[in-house]
């Protein structure tokens, strides 16, 4: 009779452990997801970033070397403030996640 109940419990216990481990790794799973849809647009907004720095250095060179300002500088400036509050929002967006 003992043996019984000790198998009945040590069948109870392993399967609450199999239980909690499976939705441990499905939480962890879901984090992981979450995190990796975060890092592809951050690195979008890098790229533009990036992208609007070398338009912005591109139209200064231009204006440097012919002396004038051009329409470059202010479509150049223009992007950059875009990609900029793009940023801005995005940053405001994490923290107000955490």
């Amino acid at each position: 009779m003992t043996v019984i109940i000790i198998s009945a419990l040590s069948s109870i216990f392993s399967g609450l452990v199999l239980f909690f481990v499976k939705n441990f790794f499905k939480k962890q799973e879901k984090r992981e997801s979450e995190r990796s849809i975060t890092r592809a647009k951050e690195n979008i907004l890098i790229l533009k970033s990036i992208d609007a720095i070398g338009k912005l250095t591109y139209a200064n060179t231009i204006a440097i070397r012919d002396g004038k300002v051009n329409g470059e500088i202010t479509d150049s400036l223009q992007a950059y403030n875009e990609v900029k509050e793009e940023m801005y929002d995005y940053l405001l967006e994490q923290n107000a996640r955490r």
